[in-house]
């Protein structure tokens, strides 16, 4: 545990030895745990620490809003406290890859390079248009839902004997004792009230826009020659491949391209047959990208 502030501690958890520090930035509502099936293997060749942001995992609760501003803040105050010298490698997945992307633009002199996962882009609700009406509408449900589930969190840990609107994770899966740490995390009441803040923050309003679209969005530049690869996941297309489908992987394929190319050395790559958690379908995919810009980083650490 790290303290950030006075009486406000982080969850850091570090592998390895070696520089430069590869930092794990999970996605909406994950924590440390999220990179379970990749950080030992990444720290065999580089010290590699995964962190539970405010809220999460092990993590104090969040005093403040759960928006991009006030994340890349706190990272900030963890590398400087735990101490992590030199610029490090920023691996982000989903929403962590917008994360890691405002923080490199607000501290390119802290990076050394990145990989993204799916990531989440400043503008990306505007780009998606219309596709996007139907996640708009599941969030809202989510929220709602999540609303009963803080009232009933406060007063005591959410169970499966005790989850008022679906809020623990369900079926257990393959991965039966992760399950159950999984459920005795997001039980908790503050877990549950950083979760909601996140979703606001990130959920885009009718014109496509949201909080951290703003925030990250106002701060955005080309990186250079920093070491970037974007993965990109393509799972098998669904039976008829609607037009929808086609639409929206079209434009995610062009944003991450796009990305990509704010690098002079930057990599777009298709993962085939893998979903969203690509660290969970392919782990070897991301530890050979993890890899490549750790290599890169060491022989060439680039000016910007």
């Amino acid at each position: 545990m790290v303290a950030v502030e006075p009486g406000r501690h982080l969850n850091l958890v570090c592998l390895g030895q070696g520089a430069p520090t590869v930092i794990l930035e999970s996605g909406m509502g994950d924590d440390s745990l999220a990179w379970r099936k990749v950080q030992a293997r990444i720290a065999t060749f580089t010290r590699t620490c995964a962190y539970d942001r405010a809220g999460y995992g092990l993590s104090d609760a969040a005093r403040r809003a759960s928006d991009a501003d006030n994340t890349v803040a706190d990272l900030a105050l963890l590398l400087d406290k735990a101490p992590i010298d030199g610029p490090v490698v920023l691996v982000g997945h989903s929403l962590g890859g917008l994360y890691a992307t405002y923080f490199t633009n607000l501290h390119p002199d802290r990076v050394a390079g990145l990989v993204l996962m799916d990531p989440a882009q400043p503008g990306d609700g505007r780009a998606y248009g219309s596709l996007w009406d139907r996640g708009r509408t599941a969030f809202a449900k989510s929220l709602a839902d999540s609303e009963l589930c803080l009232k009933a969190a406060r007063e005591a840990d959410l169970t499966p004997a005790h989850n008022p609107a679906d809020c623990l994770e369900d079926p257990p899966g393959k991965e039966p004792a992760f399950h159950e740490e999984i459920n005795r995390r997001w039980g908790k009441a503050n877990y549950i009230a950083a979760n909601i803040s996140e979703i606001r923050s990130m959920l885009a309003d009718a014109d496509g826009d949201s909080v951290d679209s703003r925030q990250a969005g106002s701060k955005q530049r080309d990186f250079g020659a920093l070491p970037l690869i974007v993965l990109v996941s393509f799972p098998a297309p669904p039976p008829g491949e609607p037009e929808d489908w086609k639409k929206g992987t079209a434009i995610k394929h062009d944003l991450n391209r796009k990305l990509a190319a704010r690098s002079t050395t930057g990599e777009f790559r298709l993962v085939p047959d893998s979903r969203h958690y690509i660290q969970d379908d392919a782990p070897q995919v991301v530890v050979y990208a993890v890899r490549s810009v750790v290599d890169a980083a060491r022989k060439s650490p680039p000016a910007r």
